[in-house]
């Protein structure tokens, strides 16, 4: 599809755009007390596509010297929606590139064109950094041929440590977690069907035992292979923090500017009742077998589990959940149990 003249083609991504989708993702970086750079290695279609089913990832081109000018797109998995499996889309934003900002007016074919891509979707959702105030007012406000964006609610990442080890934790032995799908996370709405799913990364399973049943678990995985985050700068109280021995305090260590980050995600987290004292216990218990400098689990505000993190030392970082919309709602009710390792 070509647009304003014939200068930009848009299209459907494959591997061949790898290099150009790359050089987006180092042109931008988070705003905010912490700036970071959310990098997708050198195979960043591949990794769209390691964190579903499929993928359906859009590019701008620039026709006149072949530049990649945005991305954007879909990542499509099979998710629990009141029960049932069901196709999800998980928009994962429109990127620009630093030297194209301003200059693209292409919203509307954007949108138009994966609309039609993602249309056998029961439910199709995205998330936004708190900090990107442009893109909350714009998308909120509404304009015409594009999708609704209905507020969910509040969705918090947590940035943790404090590895020690509390609790003995049992590693690699799965016996039961089979049970727990089925009986928990599939009453959760938004949760990833397949545990197995490559964007998990490389992982461990730990859980804590009691006469044989499982009283907490969750899957540590390393996904730095196909996603990294660069320390970029440090601001406000962070500047000051970033200087101390947090590792120390309890809280993860601070990495200097222009390093990656070591870290490590949390996944399928479960503990019985949303216990506090045992929530942290068994995640610092299991922090302890890693090498991770941190790591990092998501929660809807309407996860019980958010409560119980509240008993961690960690860092945390909000987005804002939506519901995007063309004609119908999806119906997506109770609790919200989307996995932060695969936004």
């Amino acid at each position: 599809m070509n647009f304003q003249n014939n200068k930009y083609t848009l299209r459907l991504a494959d591997s061949g755009d790898n290099k150009g989708i790359a050089e987006i993702f180092e042109s931008e970086g988070f705003s905010g007390g912490i700036s970071v750079k959310y990098l997708r290695g050198e195979k960043p279609y591949e990794s769209f596509c390691a964190d579903g089913d499929s993928a359906k990832i859009l590019v701008i081109k620039d026709n006149e010297n072949g530049r990649t000018a945005a991305v954007g797109g879909a990542v499509l998995r099979t998710e629990f929606l009141c029960g049932k499996r069901e196709k999800c889309a998980y928009l994962t934003g429109l990127k620009i590139h630093s030297d194209y900002r301003g200059k693209l007016r292409l919203i509307s074919k954007a949108y138009s064109f994966l609309r039609q891509e993602i249309s056998d979707c029961k439910c199709c959702y995205t998330t936004i950094l708190d900090d990107n105030a442009a893109a909350i007012a714009l998308l909120e406000k509404g304009h015409k041929n594009m999708p609704k964006y209905r507020y969910l609610g509040h969705y918090t990442t947590y940035c943790f440590h404090g590895g020690r080890k509390i609790i003995e934790v049992e590693k690699n032995n799965t016996e039961g977690f089979d049970e727990l799908m089925n009986s928990h996370f599939s009453r959760k709405s938004l949760v990833p069907a397949d545990p197995g799913c490559k964007g998990f990364g490389e992982k461990n399973f730990y859980c804590v035992r009691e006469n044989g049943k499982i009283i907490a678990c969750c899957f540590i995985g390393d996904q730095q292979a196909h996603k990294q985050y660069k320390m970029c700068s440090y601001g406000g109280i962070y500047k000051l923090l970033s200087k101390l021995p947090t590792r120390l305090l309890g809280y993860p260590e601070f990495p200097k500017s222009g390093r990656e980050i070591n870290f490590g995600v949390v996944s399928y987290l479960y503990v019985r009742d949303s216990d506090r004292r045992l929530c942290r216990d068994f995640l610092r218990s299991a922090a302890a077998d890693t090498d991770f400098s941190l790591l990092l689990w998501g929660g809807f505000e309407n996860d019980p589990l958010c409560a119980a993190m509240d008993g961690i030392k960690a860092v945390r970082y909000g987005s804002r959940l939506y519901s995007v919309e063309w004609g119908e709602p999806a119906e997506i009710s109770g609790v919200i149990g989307i996995e932060a390792a695969l936004l």
